[in-house]
């Protein structure tokens, strides 16, 4: 998560750079720089989304004494 933010920062950044010298050298390239930016933006928030919804804490099957192998084969033997 920490990698995903460092690499967000460093694209924005760009972007912004990109999109002040684009408006002072020429207005044409500023409307490509834009759209990347809003480009970014949504992709973010994408995985923002995604990384909120997953669950990284699942909860472990509690294990019991009937899901042992040799209790198991046990019960197997006494039903035939």
């Amino acid at each position: 998560m920490i990698l995903q933010i460092i690499f967000f920062l460093t694209i924005f950044s760009l972007l912004n750079f990109l999109l002040y010298l684009s408006i002072n050298i020429k207005e044409n390239i500023s409307y490509l720089v834009l759209n990347l930016i809003i480009f970014l933006n949504f992709v973010s928030f994408y995985l923002y989304k995604k990384s909120k919804n997953t669950n990284h804490h699942q909860p472990k099957k509690e294990t019991t004494a009937e899901d042992h192998p040799i209790i198991k084969a046990a019960r197997a033997r006494l039903n035939k």
